[in-house]
């Protein structure tokens, strides 16, 4: 599975990293700080799968999330947060 990690928060993105180093099952295939870098690799890497932070400056997530929906082939989303408003 490929997956591109999208955080405004390098620690966050590295420890996601980092945790799916250990899997043989999961590539990341880029990094971004914000929606606009996140939307530019999506339309070269191709990922499955987007860790998606929802508090970014500039696009937030659900906007970059949208976008996304647009693709042809649109990536599943998983929104990534430290916000209890924003956990379910």
């Amino acid at each position: 599975m490929r997956v591109l990690i999208v955080d405004d928060e390098a620690p966050a993105r590295d420890r996601l990293s980092s945790l799916l180093a250990d899997s043989d099952e999961h590539e990341v295939v880029g990094e971004a700080g914000n929606g606009e870098q996140a939307l530019a690799i999506a339309g070269s890497a191709s990922p499955d799968v987007v860790l998606l932070d929802i508090r970014m400056p500039g696009m937030n997530g659900i906007e970059t999330a949208h976008h996304f929906n647009s693709f042809e082939s649109p990536p599943a989303i998983v929104f990534t947060t430290a916000y209890d408003e924003y956990a379910i």
